[in-house]
């Protein structure tokens, strides 16, 4: 009898343990479950729908997020503004089946020829690195934006424009946002907030960051014009003078993109190419900042709201679409903490370099003006840094903490 009670006590203990270890992982599960709901339902609001804060949605969309956008204008703008994708933009952009209809839209870039005036001296071909898509994939900035847009509208999300972000507030798990719309300013609490609203941040100035860096007075001209020219017209061409440096960038249909710091830079064109008509032009100034910081609570800055620099190297809508990514994927991993670790340094290192080789370009010193009306001399040294220069152009030149690479 006493063994019997004793199996039975023994027995009733295991099954006891067992039911307790059964609860605790009940218990576990729901707890999980429901922070992965919370999570998913959590309020997500992205001021700002250019490509950076496009892509933030489309990204979120897939991690289960279904988060609110806005922006202050009334359309995407039709200007073209950035032309390039670069291979991390185009294998971020696969992974949300994405990069063939990029590449449908536009066309492949497949080099970078360097000129002294008429004269090629060097042309950089990009099939040489070793990536999925060892190209520039080009179409203007509209055409990007429009596709993004048609994504976002087919995963649900509604793209709110003309409505404008006035306030934010810290209330303790997230932000008290003030929105105005039609007229009427709303109130919005966002668990998290996405600032993907330009070089004039709402969202930057509110959480009491600013730019760093010395403000340049550096004047840009920007031409779409239709040329005439015996130039290859699916690569980009830097056309070097003594003055300054020129970039032609093929668009479509003979229509080419014109930029460069020298007075009247239609007047610096290779000899045999004729303007047929400026479809655009507009000037604008160079800078290079990047933000004292990107992160505060649950809000987050990214693309221009966050960095700024001249075109050379095309980076403005690739950073910011990588932003996006990184972003989106900390907020999914509840990591949003790590952004500014992660990012910050790397997008400073990045603006030093594209500083750097702009001034190349468009540098007024002296030694300057002497090296590019010069240039030829120099260049047995191009086959040793052609490899170098081939990376900056594709955006392969470094990567960040988190392998930004694809």
């Amino acid at each position: 009898m006493k063994r019997e009670g004793l199996s039975t006590f023994v027995s009733s203990t295991k099954y006891m343990e067992i039911d307790r270890t059964i609860d605790r992982d009940i218990n576990i599960n729901r707890i999980l479950v429901n922070k992965f709901r919370l999570k998913n339902n959590a309020n997500i609001l992205i001021a700002g729908a250019g490509p950076s804060g496009l892509s933030a949605a489309i990204f979120l969309s897939e991690a289960g997020f279904h988060p609110r956008i806005i922006d202050k204008k009334k359309e995407i703008s039709p200007y073209s503004k950035a032309l390039a994708l670069n291979p991390n933009t185009m294998g971020i952009l696969q992974q949300y089946g994405l990069a063939e209809i990029f590449l449908k839209k536009g066309y492949k870039m497949p080099a970078v020829s360097f000129r002294k005036e008429k004269k090629l001296l060097f042309r950089n071909e990009f099939s040489k690195v070793s990536h999925k898509f060892p190209f520039l994939a080009i179409l203007p900035q509209k055409e990007s934006e429009e596709l993004l847009l048609e994504e976002v509208l087919k995963r649900g999300i509604n793209v709110e424009f003309s409505t404008e972000l006035i306030s934010l507030e810290e209330n303790g798990k997230g932000y008290l946002s003030k929105i105005k719309k039609n007229g009427n300013v709303e109130e919005f609490n966002a668990d998290y907030v996405i600032g993907a609203d330009g070089a004039h941040s709402v969202v930057r100035k509110q959480l009491g960051f600013h730019y760093e860096g010395v403000h340049e007075d550096n004047h840009w001209q920007l031409y779409d014009v239709e040329l005439e020219t015996d130039l290859p017209n699916q690569e980009t061409h830097i056309v070097m003078h003594k003055e300054g440096g020129i970039i032609m960038i093929p668009i479509r249909d003979n229509i080419w993109r014109v930029a460069g710091k020298v007075e009247k830079p239609l007047e610096y064109l290779p000899e045999g190419t004729k303007v047929v008509q400026i479809k655009w032009e507009t000037p604008f100034n160079v800078t290079h900042h990047v933000a004292n910081g990107l992160i505060k609570q649950n809000a987050v800055i990214i693309g221009d709201a966050a960095h700024l620099h001249s075109p050379i190297g095309g980076r403005g809508m690739n950073l910011g679409i990588e932003d996006a990514y990184l972003a989106v994927r900390l907020i999914k991993e509840d990591r949003l903490n790590e952004y500014e670790q992660l990012r910050l340094n790397y997008l400073r290192n990045t603006v030093k370099r594209i500083k750097f080789v702009t001034k190349i370009m468009t540098g007024t010193s002296f030694f300057i003006k002497f090296a590019r009306s010069t240039s030829p001399l120099g260049f047995p040294i191009f086959p040793f840094i052609k490899p170098a220069l081939r990376k900056f152009a594709l955006g392969l030149d470094k990567t960040d903490a988190v392998n930004m690479r694809f």
